[in-house]
């Protein structure tokens, strides 16, 4: 839904224009979608964040300070996995080195792991460790990049694949890691490095 008003309703503010009327109010009142925009910049399709410029200017001059684990360990999204690599001892090697690109399996992903694999896997450091490697790739790519490429291999030593299924034309184009992990949420960037997240795990040759 579009916000409408005449442009002599409106009022300087820093490098923009701050709206007012109506729209000032919905700002006033629900302050944490008016703080967003500025504050974090994740929203800048919003009517605000389109006016105010200082919006586009405060969010590009932001250091990412989190780092690739401090992102995924805070989401609950990806607790398991974020738990094997802390049992894995990868806390110190991923918090200070990098860049990477982190493949990571959702919650959702870890469930269609059987929990009696799952214990095993915890339970055996080699295989952990492999499990865990497999899912960072070193260097920082983009999709577009990883595209290009096709293959890429991980901290484990072995390759893994990046294709697209589906079409613009039916609306269910699809990014697959290895042809059946399916990527989605794309390019979360950390101060290390990058994150993808897919809906199953990458499984490495044992």
């Amino acid at each position: 839904t579009q916000h409408c008003y005449s442009a002599s309703a409106t009022l300087p503010f820093a490098m923009g224009v701050f709206p007012t009327g109506i729209y000032v109010k919905q700002l006033i009142t629900r302050r944490p979608y008016f703080t967003t925009p500025v504050m974090h910049g994740q929203l800048h399709n919003n009517t605000f964040a389109m006016q105010n410029n200082m919006a586009y200017w405060w969010s590009a001059g932001r250091p990412i300070r989190s780092t690739v684990l401090q992102t995924i360990m805070k989401r609950n999204q990806t607790k398991t996995f974020s738990d094997m690599v802390n049992r894995g001892g990868f806390i110190h090697e991923f918090s200070l080195q990098g860049p990477y690109t982190f493949i990571v399996p959702t919650e959702e992903a870890m469930s269609k792991i059987k929990p009696a694999a799952l214990q095993k896997l915890n339970a055996e450091s080699d295989k952990l460790a492999t499990f865990i490697r497999h899912h960072v790739v070193p260097g920082q790519f983009v999709m577009k990049q990883l595209l290009e490429r096709q293959s890429v291999e991980t901290l484990a030593g072995q390759s893994i694949s990046f294709s697209v299924t589906g079409s613009f034309e039916t609306r269910d184009r699809e990014v697959l890691v290895n042809g059946s992990s399916k990527i989605t949420r794309y390019e979360h960037k950390a101060s290390n490095g990058i994150i993808y997240f897919i809906d199953r795990p990458l499984v490495p040759k044992w």
